[in-house]
């Protein structure tokens, strides 16, 4: 008698078995020549696994094997095959063949279960946009950085401390009116406040913040920290304003805003709170940006479902040009440059925990997209050959021949040859 082993079929069903049969083959193709003896073989690869197990449903657990039955019919998927000599197999079922009886309680259940290994889809689940989170602790960062000019003012002007953060009007063109009764340390404080709030109102003034930016949605304190950290987050946002073309190329996007809002960090005393500013808001664009290339990605994923020939190869849609998506080096030196900023404002402030999570969220993303984002790869292909074969070559499901089709912007796909980009 076979040895049974204890096994389970989508971790719902549970029952004895043993091992029919486990046939393994190669699938070979003779290339027979007139006049010639023997044959040209080809190897093409290992068939599918077929694995033929009989069940056993007996006394209490009779009753189950009906309900597998029931399950078997009516769900249709790839299923999970736990068995203790095999481990976890997936596939599907080819052949079932029951045989019970009623009145002994005994069923014998025999499968055709054939393991599946070419993945159903390649087309990998999204990392969760960051966006939204880096928004949020870019607000949750602006009070923090408003505390944390509070608490340099307390300890360069403890005499001034309260007078310095009365509630002023934010919009009055001169500020030192506004204050009575400071030393002369304290007084040169707040002209030089003066002057750079005034700097920062004039830059660029020309550019018009949107209704909904993000800084018109935080209320800033109304005292001289809370004017100081609103007017560099307004100039900060201008300058992103400034170069809002050029961010499907995160790198010069980069580069154009660190050279332009570097000005605003020429006034010694409040470099750190320009610098930090400047840094927080680099992660919520570079979030953004993250967001739309993703955005785009899943767009073309969806458009390359669609069939672009019809059965006779008749075209059926337009082969529109393949967008500009980020490519995982782009990813991964714009996370090299934000870090790089962002590990200069912690040094400047490291009691400040938002810039820690803005860094740990953006790199959590970066992490998630290259987890989900298939690499492409170019390969030669010295014949032509059609898309499905090109496939079946490289260990993808048939229907990653539209995607192939839509990324390489062929004309016929039957024809494929020279280099070919695919998804590995």
């Amino acid at each position: 008698m076979a040895d049974r082993y204890k096994a389970s079929i989508d971790d719902m069903f549970f029952f004895e078995c043993e091992t029919l049969e486990d046939s393994f083959e190669k699938v070979i193709v003779r290339h027979e020549f007139p006049f010639r003896a023997g044959a040209l073989l080809q190897d093409m690869g290992q068939t599918a696994r077929d694995i033929k197990i009989r069940l056993y449903f007996m006394n209490e657990n009779y009753e189950a094997h009906k309900k597998l039955i029931a399950h078997l019919d009516a769900v249709d998927h790839t299923y999970e095959l736990s068995h203790p000599k095999y481990g976890l197999i997936k596939g599907h079922i080819a052949t079932m063949v029951v045989r019970h009886d009623d009145r002994l309680e005994t069923a014998e259940i025999d499968l055709s279960f054939i393991e599946g290994k070419i993945p159903a889809d390649s087309d990998a689940g999204y990392a969760a946009p960051v966006d939204a989170g880096t928004e949020e602790a870019f607000i949750a960062g602006q009070d923090e950085l408003n505390a944390h000019v509070a608490a340099d003012i307390k300890e360069q002007y403890p005499d001034d401390f309260n007078e310095l953060l009365k509630e002023i009007d934010p919009a009055a063109a001169n500020l030192f009116e506004q204050y009575a009764g400071l030393t002369r340390q304290a007084q040169a404080f707040v002209k030089k406040v003066d002057q750079y709030v005034g700097r920062l109102r004039a830059t660029l003034n020309e550019i018009t913040a949107p209704a909904n930016s993000l800084v018109s949605t935080i209320i800033y304190a109304r005292n001289l920290p809370g004017v100081l950290i609103g007017s560099i987050a307004a100039a900060v946002e201008r300058f992103v304003l400034l170069y809002d073309s050029l961010r499907d190329a995160p790198d010069r996007f980069l580069d154009s805003y660190r050279s332009g809002a570097a000005q605003l960090e020429d006034a010694a005393e409040f470099r750190k709170y320009a610098r930090i500013s400047i840094a927080q808001r680099e992660v919520v664009e570079i979030g953004a940006i993250l967001k739309e290339d993703q955005n785009k990605d899943n767009a073309a994923r969806q458009a390359a479902r669609t069939k672009t020939f019809s059965v006779t190869g008749r075209p059926q849609k337009e082969i529109a040009p393949a967008p500009q998506l980020l490519t995982i080096t782009e990813i991964e030196n714009t996370l090299a440059i934000v870090r790089a900023d962002l590990q200069a404002a912690i040094n400047e402030a490291r009691s400040m925990q938002t810039l820690k999570a803005m860094a740990a969220a953006l790199t959590d993303h970066v992490i998630a997209i290259k987890k989900t984002k298939p690499a492409p790869m170019t390969v030669v292909l010295d014949n032509p050959l059609p898309l499905h074969l090109v496939c079946l070559r490289y260990g993808l499901a048939y229907h990653d021949a539209e995607q192939l089709l839509a990324i390489n912007r062929l004309r016929h796909p039957s024809f494929a040859w020279g280099e070919v980009q695919i998804y590995v």
